[in-house]
C-alpha cells in the first residue's frame, strides 16, 4: 500500500479525506495526519510518504512553506494542495514549487479519486525510471549497511523488505534479480566480517549456484531473506553477549564502589558508553534502574553492618550516605523500619 499523509488544521476535513480514501479501496492508505504545518513537516520527514495532501493556510507554517521544506528531504513524494476559491493564486504558486495538483473546496469523493489516480500514475512513472529505481535501491541498501555498521538488529526485517521491494523495481528480470540478490547477500556478509576482521573469524559466503538454480523471484526472495537474517541473528547474538558482559563488569564495579559517590555518568565512563543508553540497557538487563540497584546494594550492606554492631551514623557513612537523616529515610522506605528498629528487631528474634 502507498502511504498518504494529510495536513489540515480542520480535523473534520482530515477525517473526511481519510474516509474517502478508505472507501475508494485503491492502493493508498492514510498512515498519519497533522493539524498544523510544523507537526506536518516532522511527520512527513519521519514517514517519507508517497502522497501528501496539505491545506495551504495553516497556523505555525503554511502549506507552501511546508512543501518547500519537505521536498528537500522527500523529492519523490507527490504533493497535492487543498485550496478555497480565494486561494487560487496560492495554488498557482504551489504548482511552481513542484506540487502535482490541487483539490479545490468543497472536497468530494470524485475529486479525491482523481487525485489518487493522478498520484498513482506519477508514482509508477518514477518507479519505472531506471535511474530513479537504482537510486531508491541504493538508498535502501545504505540503510541495511548502517544497521550492521552500528551493530544493531532492531528493525532490520522492515529495512530488508524495503530493500527487496526496491530491488524488484531496479532488476525486474529474473536473471538480473538473481545476480543482484547475490550481490546484496555478499555485501551484507562482507560488511559483517570486515567489522570483525580483528577476531580472525572464519568467513562464510554463500555460493551463487544456490541462488542461480532457483526458478522464481519468490524463491530468490526466500533464500535471500534467510541468508541476510542469518547475519543479523549473529549480530543480535553478539550484541546480547556484549551487553551481558558490559553489565557484568558494571555490577562488579558497583559491588566494590557502592560506598562512593558514583552517578550514572561515572558508571558510563567505565565502559565508554552513552549515559542515556546505559540507563536503558541497565534496566533491561537487571530489571530495575541503576539508582534502585545501587540503593538495594547499599541497604543490604547496611543491614549486615548494623548486625555487626556498628552505630547507625557509622553505617550511613560506610555505605555511601553522607547525610545521616537521608540514610534513615531511605532505609525505612526499603526495609519498613528505621535502622535502630531493625537492629532491635533482629536481636529480639535471636
Amino acid at each position: 500500500m502507498r502511504k498518504v499523509v494529510i495536513v489540515d488544521d480542520e480535523y473534520i476535513v482530515v477525517q473526511g479525506i481519510r474516509a474517502m480514501i478508505a472507501r475508494e479501496k485503491m492502493n493508498f492508505e492514510v498512515t498519519g495526519h497533522a493539524l498544523n504545518g510544523i507537526d506536518g513537516l516532522a511527520l512527513i520527514l519521519e514517514q517519507k510518504p508517497d502522497l501528501v495532501i496539505s491545506d495551504i493556510r495553516m497556523p505555525g507554517m503554511d502549506g507552501l512553506s511546508l512543501i518547500e521544506a519537505a521536498k528537500e528531504e522527500c523529492p519523490d513524494t507527490i504533493f497535492v494542495v487543498l485550496s478555497g476559491y480565494q486561494e487560487f493564486e496560492y495554488a498557482r504558486k504551489a504548482l511552481s514549487l513542484g506540487v502535482k495538483g490541487y483539490i479545490d473546496k468543497p472536497i468530494t469523493i470524485s475529486k479525491v479519486r482523481e487525485t489518487l489516480t493522478l498520484a498513482e500514475e506519477l508514482l509508477e512513472k518514477q518507479e519505472n525510471n531506471p535511474e530513479q529505481s537504482k537510486k531508491v535501491y541504493q538508498e535502501a541498501c545504505a540503510k541495511l549497511n548502517d544497521l550492521i555498521i552500528n551493530k544493531t538488529s532492531k528493525g532490520y526485517e522492515e529495512v530488508l523488505e524495503e530493500t527487496l521491494k526496491a530491488l524488484k523495481a531496479y532488476a525486474p528480470l529474473l536473471a538480473d534479480y538473481k545476480e543482484e540478490s547475490y550481490k546484496l547477500v555478499c555485501m551484507v556478509c562482507g560488511i559483517f566480517y570486515e567489522l570483525r576482521k580483528e577476531q580472525k573469524e572464519e568467513q562464510h559466503f554463500p555460493s551463487y549456484r544456490n541462488i542461480d538454480m532457483l526458478n522464481s523471484v519468490d524463491e530468490v526472495d526466500e533464500v535471500t531473506r534467510e541468508l541476510v537474517k542469518s547475519v543479523f541473528r549473529k549480530l543480535h547474538s553478539e550484541t546480547l553477549g556484549n551487553m551481558h558482559r558490559t553489565i557484568k563488569i558494571l555490577l562488579d564495579y558497583i559491588d566494590h564502589h557502592y560506598h562512593e559517590d558514583i552517578g550514572l555518568t561515572e558508571l558510563a565512563d567505565q565502559v565508554e558508553m552513552n549515559p542515556a543508553y546505559l540507563s536503558i540497557l541497565f534496566k533491561d538487563e537487571v530489571g530495575m534502574s541503576y539508582i534502585k540497584y545501587l540503593t538495594k546494594v547499599r541497604i543490604e550492606e547496611a543491614k549486615r553492618l548494623l548486625l555487626d554492631g556498628l552505630k547507625v551514623v557509622e553505617v550511613s557513612d560506610r555505605v555511601g550516605y553522607s547525610n545521616y537523616r537521608y540514610f534513615c529515610d531511605i532505609f525505612k522506605k526499603q526495609v519498613g523500619m528505621t535502622p535502630n528498629e531493625y537492629k532491635g528487631n533482629v536481636r529480639n528474634q535471636r
